[in-house]
């Protein structure tokens, strides 16, 4: 939860109408005098809520806390993807009537509670830093749908590993959903013991607590990828990408993919005339390679980065590199990170054209951030044949 709230911003950001029927739900300020405007009275409503009660107040106030931390771009996404995924054409429609990303979080809070678990995890996988997945592809394909069994399993299997690895670990829950053809699986695992700084009554103490770590499990069966997030030890994750597959995938993989099983192509870039392709639907404006850096193998191996200003001039950067490689053994170069730069046509609403900058690094390493602009680039790059994509066989 955020540590920075403000009742008072809360209250004059949220819809009048929202905020009385929020009230009128939990049978406080009955009789209260709004005003005839649209603005809410803050003040007045803050004060009158100080005195519902000392059990009532803060149950208010901590969910209003909640909803404010809540509301935002990432949230609303959420809220959206439930009401497709239900086929709540009333939901949706009210959701969209919504002006503000506050009003949303208000409204499922009112009228689709049951939309919130799952736009939660989502809001919270959109607000992931970039670099922050590891990729594993060509896995072998899912042998039939994710159920409830698969989920305690694999609950189970990561109480093993982590109580016998880092001895922590010792509960888990993982909630499983569905977000554009993929399957998310965002687990919560028992972490050390701590102690927090509390108020209990006019006493400060320390209240002991056991905090949660996370990991997220990131499923595309017809592209058989899987992208995994973890907040610390990435070494651990090839063996939680063997441990998914044993338990959903039902076939055993090895820990290491390597260059055997690269998920992206970089030197398709490099191929004479090549052009990055991408669909009208996906509103990109304009793509660019910003650098490249290039590997000379051998003993001992050398490495350089090459940039050159191809906003101006698309050749730049090819003619930059071709004159840096001019007189190097091309058997022993070999691209292996670059830097792109994707424009979007702006959309109603937007002050600046969206852009978005990030690194690919071979084999199966990217830097970009899971929200919507990065799925589109993520289309885009299986669209040129820069990331490999396995399509599932028909039975």
């Amino acid at each position: 939860m955020s540590k920075h709230f403000q009742l008072l911003d809360f209250l004059r950001r949220a819809p009048k109408k929202l905020l009385r029927a929020y009230c009128e739900k939990r049978e406080v300020l009955a009789g209260f005098d709004w005003g005839s405007g649209r603005a809410v009275p803050a003040e007045r409503v803050a004060s009158a809520l100080q005195q519902v009660g000392s059990k009532l107040c803060p149950k208010i106030v901590t969910e209003f806390r909640e909803l404010s931390d809540l509301a935002g771009p990432g949230f609303t996404r959420g809220l959206m993807n439930e009401a497709k995924f239900h086929r709540d054409d009333e939901a949706y429609e009210n959701l969209s009537k919504v002006k503000s990303h506050i009003g949303k979080a208000l409204w499922a809070f009112l009228e689709r509670p049951s939309f919130l678990p799952n736009a939660i995890i989502l809001n919270s996988v959109d607000k992931l830093p970039p670099g922050a997945w590891i990729k594993r592809g060509t896995l072998p394909a899912r042998p039939g749908p994710v159920d409830q069994t698969i989920v305690a399993a694999l609950e189970d299997a990561l109480v093993e590993f982590f109580t016998r690895t880092q001895f922590r670990g010792h509960n888990c829950k993982i909630d499983c959903l569905q977000q554009n053809g993929e399957e998310i699986f965002y687990a919560y695992s028992e972490d050390h013991p701590d102690t927090e700084l509390v108020w209990s009554g006019n006493q400060l103490t320390p209240q002991l607590r056991s905090p949660v770590f996370s990991m997220i499990f990131r499923h595309n069966d017809n592209r058989r990828t899987l992208d995994i997030y973890v907040e610390d030890d990435r070494t651990i994750v090839p063996k939680l990408q063997k441990l998914f597959a044993i338990i959903v995938l039902g076939e055993d993989i090895a820990e290491e993919a390597g260059d055997k099983e690269p998920i992206y192509e970089l030197s398709r870039m490099l191929e004479p005339g090549f052009e990055f392709q991408y669909a009208d639907d996906l509103e990109i404006k304009n793509v660019r390679i910003k650098e490249m850096r290039f590997v000379v193998d051998g003993d001992p191996w050398r490495r350089f980065t090459a940039e050159a200003d191809n906003l101006k001039d698309r050749q730049a950067l090819d003619n930059f590199v071709a004159t840096l490689t001019t007189k190097l053994p091309k058997a022993r170069l070999f691209l292996d990170r670059v830097c792109i730069n994707v424009t979007f046509h702006p959309s109603d609403g937007d002050r600046r054209t969206p852009s978005r900058t990030f690194y690919i690094t071979y084999p199966n390493s990217i830097r970009l951030k899971k929200d919507p602009l990065g799925e589109r680039i993520a289309e885009m790059l299986v669209q040129s044949g820069i990331e490999r994509e396995i399509v599932a066989k028909e039975d």
